[in-house]
C-alpha cells in the first residue's frame, strides 16, 4: 500500500478535516471537536503552514494528519516559545502501519529546521513515550488544564539546551 507525506495544500483542506473527524470518531477520550480546533488554528495569526503535514494514500486521499502550533511556557522570570502537537490523527483503516510514527518524525524534522527546541503533547504516555516524550512535570513544565500529569508530555529536540524551558504552558486563544 502506497502512502506518502506532504505539506497541506488548499486542495487538502476539507479532506484533512474529514480524516481528522474520522480518526477521532470512536475515541472515548475525545470530545470529537479536533477538526474544529484545526480550523481555528489555521485561522490564527501565528499559524505556520510548514508545521502541518498530511499523509495520503495512492489515490491522493488524506488518511493522516499532524499539526504543531506555537505556545508559550511561562515562569516568573521569562517566557519560552514552544510547540503543541495537536492533533495527530490517522484514519482507522490505516492504523498500526507506522503512519503516526512517520507523521511525528516528519513534523519533528520541520520543527528542527525552524530552530524550535520543545514540543508539548497531551496524549497517551504509552504511545508518545515510544517517541521519547516524557512527563513534562519532571522538567518543571505544567499544564494549564486539570489532566493526569503522565498524559502531559514534553520532548526536547536538542540534546543540550542552554536554557531549558520550565513553567506553566499558555495556549493561544485559538485553542479555546
Amino acid at each position: 500500500m502506497q502512502i506518502y507525506l506532504s505539506s497541506l495544500t488548499e486542495n487538502d483542506y476539507d479532506t484533512s478535516l474529514q480524516a481528522i473527524k474520522a480518526a477521532f470518531e470512536n475515541v472515548i477520550e475525545s470530545n470529537h471537536d479536533e477538526q474544529d480546533l484545526v480550523v481555528r488554528l489555521r485561522e490564527a495569526p501565528e499559524y505556520n503552514y510548514e508545521l502541518e503535514v498530511v499523509a495520503k494514500n495512492g489515490d491522493g486521499e488524506v488518511v493522516g494528519h499532524i499539526m504543531l502550533s506555537e505556545i508559550e511556557i511561562v515562569n516568573d522570570e521569562r517566557s519560552y516559545i514552544a510547540l503543541a502537537l495537536a492533533p495527530l490523527s490517522v484514519t482507522p483503516e490505516y492504523r498500526n502501519m507506522g503512519l503516526g510514527k512517520a507523521l511525528i518524525q516528519a513534523a519533528e524534522e520541520r520543527v528542527k529546521a525552524q530552530d524550535y527546541t520543545t514540543i508539548i503533547v497531551l496524549g497517551d504516555p504509552e504511545y508518545y513515550g515510544k517517541f521519547d516524550y516524557k512527563e513534562a512535570a519532571q522538567f518543571g513544565i505544567y499544564s494549564p488544564f486539570d489532566v493526569p500529569s503522565e498524559n502531559f508530555m514534553v520532548k526536547f529536540l536538542w540534546e543540550q539546551l542552554a536554557d531549558q524551558p520550565n513553567g506553566k504552558v499558555v495556549y493561544p486563544e485559538s485553542f479555546n
